[in-house]
C-alpha cells in the first residue's frame, strides 16, 4: 500500500492515514529486521529446493523468534541489516483501482491520531 502523494493539499485524513501507515510500516520492517538479524540464512536464498516448503522454513524460523522473546532471549536492533530492496518507491502498481478504493476505506476507518481535527 503507498501513501497519499503530498502536493500540499491533502486532508487531515490523509495525512492521519499517512501517519498511521509510515508508523505500521516501521513497526514491520523492524520485527523482520530482527528476524533476518536471529536467523541469518533469511537474509539470502534459502537452500531449499522444493519451493513448497519455503512458508514452512520462514513460519518455522518465525515461530522460534517468538519462542526466543518469550524466553526473553532478545536481540539488541543497534545492528541495521542490509537494505532487502522492499522500498515503497519500488512497488509496482498492479490493480491500481482497487488498491486506491481499499486506501481510501481503509483511511475513513482510522481513528484520527493527528491533533484535533476532526476531519
Amino acid at each position: 500500500m503507498v501513501p497519499f502523494r503530498d502536493n500540499g493539499h491533502l486532508t487531515a485524513r490523509q495525512k492521519n492515514f499517512n501517519y498511521c501507515l509510515s508508523s505500521t510500516r516501521m513497526t514491520i520492517e523492524k520485527a523482520f529486521g530482527l528476524l533476518k538479524m536471529r536467523f541469518r540464512i533469511l537474509l539470502d536464498c534459502l537452500p531449499l529446493t522444493d519451493v513448497a516448503k519455503i512458508p514452512q522454513f520462514i513460519i518455522a524460523c518465525s515461530v522460534m523468534h517468538n519462542i526466543c522473546i518469550l524466553q526473553n532471549d532478545i536481540i539488541d536492533d543497534v545492528a541495521v541489516c542490509p537494505n532487502d530492496g522492499n522500498d515503497v518507491s519500488d512497488v509496482v502498481a498492479a490493480g491500481a483501482d482497487v488498491g486506491n478504493q481499499k486506501r481510501v476505506r481503509i483511511m475513513n476507518e482510522l481513528r484520527m491520531r493527528l491533533g484535533n481535527e476532526n476531519n
